[in-house]
């Protein structure tokens, strides 16, 4: 998920990541105006509702709170998952004690072995929005887009990492 900052801000891009029979399968949802906002709350709920499983990353403290506090605000109901897994908690039990933090791209580059290229800051995400919407130019809202491609891959490879690498 992507927004426009902290507490209740707009949000304006989520990203799902779904196994299917046919392997992985990323489907993005992206406000191209303000007013969209809602329609994204709206299609990720749906989407949400045939779920048991959410797997986010920091999502129990900052990803889920945020989309209830915009779903609340735009009138659009958020299903509760049955189950929820934040790879966050699992990866500081993991990798705490190896690296300096577990932030996402941490755990990209000292876990995964990537190293992001042309990828938008974190912090520059809202202003990019921003612009995008004042002027009509999509170059950073591509960056945006490819760096919640990024975020959702790499939560998919600590998955498989944390199954499959013997405990550190």
């Amino acid at each position: 998920m992507e927004t426009t900052g902290l507490g209740t801000a707009l949000t304006i891009l989520i990203g799902t990541l779904v196994w299917s029979e046919d392997g992985l399968l990323c489907r993005q949802f992206l406000a191209r105006t303000y007013a969209e906002e809602v329609g994204i709350l709206a299609h990720f709920a749906q989407e949400a509702r045939r779920k048991r499983l959410f797997v986010t990353f920091n999502g129990k403290t900052f990803d889920i709170p945020s989309l209830r506090a915009r779903a609340a605000a735009t009138g659009v109901v958020l299903p509760e998952p049955e189950f929820h897994f934040d790879l966050l908690h699992a990866a500081r039990r993991r990798f705490g004690g190896l690296l300096p933090d577990c932030r996402l791209q941490t755990l990209e580059r000292r876990i995964c072995g990537r190293h992001r290229v042309e990828d938008i800051a974190g912090a520059d995400i809202g202003r990019a929005y921003h612009d995008f919407v004042r002027t009509g130019d999509a170059r950073e809202i591509a960056l945006i887009v490819k760096h919640n491609q990024h975020d959702l891959l790499t939560m998919a490879e600590l998955m498989t990492r944390l199954v499959l690498m013997p405990d550190a």
